[in-house]
């Protein structure tokens, strides 16, 4: 059997190809000259590229978000589905790998298909996912997170109705926002810095506070996104090194319980490059003596640090500053790096002397639904949401909270799910809702586990083995040739036909379930052609006793009919084409002659429920 995968498997393979079959010599010169030949190729295997083309045509044609979702789908689980159908796709791919064959070319398709899903995963097919920004809660407080105070089954359905417009009844959305399990406490703030008030990209310029460069010219600047500021450096652009240091106003300490904290992110961390330095002697304005100050880098407790991309927005803890009662005290942030060396890039923000204990907000999530014409939290139990602290618990998938094509959420929910569901009993579903990377935006998706000795993804995917696609002159089409089984209930059909149109023929002994009209029974789930039976269970003399090839060709001959009647009663509404090609039947049976065979018998529809027999019986 001949595989062929894509065009450069088969170029790569030319000369092996020419040495197997000499008539592929005679191909490539019709082929160059453009001449529209007839080729038949055993089998071709969708690959990835295949499927992921595919989605992209599909998306394209999508209408709905139901459809959208099933689109994307084919390039996630490389498998077609009844919106990105064979028939509607695999063409092109066809048009594409063999444009030079034309009418009459037949090739067999090998693909997966994901079969409807269940009911309760269709529920989740299209999710939003929405992330609570700095507007969001500037619209509640003044503060970047959510407390029992501003619970969040109370302001999250505001937000939404306002962020979500045009949302449909029974719509969801996967909401996530950072909380705090305390409200905050009112205290003194001696100190608080947001630099919100700083024009982005420009140096800080605050009253009072200073910079330093020691090495280099490289400043912190103001990074405003979303209306939030934070101060930012990194050496990546530098010339040479750098080594600055941003120092805050002078801030008189006048409570023991007054503490140091701020907000920081690491960006592209390729090694340590902050520091930060408190002292009651530092004069503004006067020399910078780095000796002179202390440093109280390791008493804050800091992000896990990225090779790519940014850290979350983290609080770094407290520091007491019990000893400086009293005093005025000078906070420097410092940087050192260089283009050469570590170009780890620093945002801090949110700097506090305060007596209030700073918020100790984590990311959470909660699933919403639109009912009624609002929002509000879901309280139903048919769906597990991964939450960021079931990411955290993971390990790989906690640095952005989600999944993603290198980091697979199947590698890791049959684990979850074993240790959130431990009483569930072999057989029973789940539907799991988490978050994806797909390369340019994270989205919500869900999918199925069943719990077989252990947790599996239960996708629903078959493999259709060798469709036929044919070429009409204009264009390849799905070839709708439908091969079905004799079952048990299709040979008892049979034998009560017998009983209503020819009862002389039914089994003496078990008129129930066989007959030799056809020679069929449902108790053996076969045809017997055994000539010695036949002979002597067929009281109109219609089987050749002289002859026995000639008998024996008769019995399949009724065997075919049989096989028709079948057809007819269980497709009755069968139309004679599908995508503008006749359609066909293969029905498969077994017949019995001392030795138990599989036929199979070929039909056209003619449509009503009439089939014309097409073809001679076939021995698999």
């Amino acid at each position: 059997m001949k595989l062929k995968y894509n065009l450069i498997a088969l170029s790569f393979f030319g000369g092996l190809l020419v040495a197997c079959n000499p008539m592929e010599d005679i191909y490539n010169e019709i082929d160059s000259e453009g001449i529209t030949i007839t080729k038949t190729e055993e089998e071709y295997v969708l690959v990835k590229a295949d499927y992921e083309s595919i989605a992209k045509a599909a998306e394209a044609d999508a209408q709905t978000d139901e459809e959208k979702s099933l689109a994307k789908r084919v390039a996630s689980d490389l498998a077609l589905n009844s919106f990105a159908s064979a028939d509607k796709y695999v063409p092109a791919i066809l048009a594409n790998l063999y444009g030079s064959w034309g009418k009459g070319s037949t090739v067999g398709v090998t693909y997966n298909y994901q079969e409807d899903v269940s009911e309760t995963l269709k529920k989740y097919s299209v999710v939003s996912a929405y992330t609570l920004n700095g507007d969001d809660y500037k619209t509640i407080w003044e503060n970047n997170f959510l407390s029992p105070s501003h619970a969040p089954n109370v302001e999250i359905p505001k937000i939404l109705a306002a962020r979500m417009e045009g949302a449909k009844e029974g719509d969801f959305c996967l909401a996530d926002y950072m909380y705090d399990l305390n409200d905050p406490v009112e205290g003194i703030d001696y100190l608080n810095e947001n630099f919100n008030s700083c024009t982005a990209k420009q140096p800080i310029e605050i009253a009072e506070w200073t910079q330093v460069c020691v090495k280099g010219t490289e400043k912190w600047s103001a990074n405003v996104y979303k209306g939030d500021g934070s101060a930012e450096l990194s050496a990546y652009k530098a010339a040479g090194e750098v080594e600055n240091y941003l120092i805050t106003k002078p801030v008189k300490i006048e409570s023991a319980d007054a503490l140091l904290t701020f907000d920081i992110v690491f960006g592209h961390y390729n090694g340590d490059a902050f520091s930060v330095l408190i002292s009651d002697k530092y004069n503004a304005g006067g020399a910078f003596d780095v000796s002179a100050w202390t440093d109280i880098t390791d008493y804050f407790a800091y992000p896990t640090p990225m090779e790519s991309g940014y850290t979350d927005k983290t609080n770094v803890g407290t520091y007491s500053l019990k000893s400086y009662n009293g005093k005025n005290i000078y906070i420097a942030f410092g940087y050192r790096g260089a283009k050469d060396g570590v170009t780890t890039t620093i945002q801090l923000d949110n700097v506090k002397v305060t007596t209030s204990q700073p918020s100790q907000s984590k990311p959470y999530n909660t699933l919403f639904q639109f009912t009624s014409g609002k929002w509000g939290a879901y309280i139903g139990n048919d769906v597990v949401v991964v939450t960021p602290a079931d990411y955290d618990a993971m390990g790989d998938p906690g640095k952005n909270d989600n999944f993603s094509s290198s980091i697979k959420a199947t590698d890791y929910l049959p684990v979850f799910l074993a240790q959130k569901l431990p009483y569930a009993k072999e057989g029973d579903t789940q539907v799991v809702l988490y978050k994806y990377y797909d390369g340019k935006t994270t989205v919500a998706m869900a999918d199925e586990y069943l719990l077989d000795t252990t947790w599996k993804l239960n996708n629903n995917i078959v493999r259709h083995e060798k469709e036929t696609f044919l070429h009409n002159g204009e264009k390849w089409l799905f070839d709708p040739t439908i091969t079905v089984s004799m079952t048990v209930d299709d040979y008892l059909y049979l034998v009560k036909w017998v009983a209503e149109n020819k009862p002389a023929y039914l089994d003496k002994d078990y008129p129930d379930t066989g007959e030799w009209w056809f020679g069929a029974s449902s108790h053996y789930k076969n045809f017997n052609i055994q000539m010695y039976k036949r002979t002597g269970n067929d009281p109109e003399g219609l089987v050749d006793k002289e002859d026995e090839q000639k008998a024996e060709a008769y019995l399949m001959k009724q065997i075919q009919v049989a096989c028709g009647l079948v057809l007819s009663h269980n497709y009755p509404d069968a139309p004679t084409q599908m995508n503008g090609v006749d359609l066909y039947y293969k029905m498969q049976a077994v017949v019995y002659d001392g030795t138990s065979y599989s036929y199979e018998f070929r039909y056209k529809s003619l449509g009503g429920g009439q089939f014309e027999i097409a073809g001679d019986p076939v021995k698999l």
